[in-house]
């Protein structure tokens, strides 16, 4: 026992038992890591099954044929002189351009009366680029133009700028 100031004993409290530890949740099955409502075990065995028919036949160039549509439409977009109608899908072009393009990759030809179909899907599967800026996306007032007022982005309001 130990003693206050004027020396009458205290009994000792009885020491206070630990918070139990949290418990470590049990482990959720693979379905609930791999699968949801859109992705399902079917639809994950089919195309991986679709992936190994191709690979056991020796079409291994799957992607490789995918990536060469990136590729290759990317090339048509990035030439002078040509301009690409998403609503139509559809690539618009001189005909002297077109024919330098196909001397370069006769498989531009594929685009020659459309456009890619599953272009955004192939981008976001192969690219590695930090998407472009558009009209409206933010606009990164840290630079040098920014600071000085020279180019602030058309609707933005200047009072939410700040220093």
């Amino acid at each position: 026992m130990a003693a206050n100031e004027q020396n009458i004993p205290v009994p000792a409290l009885p020491a206070l038992p630990a918070p139990p530890l949290p418990a470590v949740p049990p482990p959720l099955p693979q379905r609930h890591y791999f699968y949801n409502a859109r992705w399902t075990k079917r639809h994950d065995n089919a195309f991986v099954q679709a992936l190994y028919y191709q690979a056991m036949k020796g079409h291994c160039q799957l992607l490789e044929r995918l990536r060469l549509r990136v590729t290759t439409f990317k090339s048509i977009l990035e030439a002078p002189g040509v301009v690409w109608d998403r609503h139509r899908n559809i690539v618009l072009f001189e005909e002297d351009r077109w024919n330098e393009l196909v001397e370069g990759n006769t498989f531009v030809n594929a685009y020659r009366f459309a456009g890619e179909p599953d272009w955004n899907e192939l981008l976001a599967i192969f690219s590695t680029d930090e998407p472009e800026e558009g009209p409206n996306d933010p606009v990164d007032i840290s630079s040098d133009e920014a600071e000085s007022g020279e180019e602030i982005a058309e609707g933005t309001d200047e009072s939410t700028i700040s220093d």
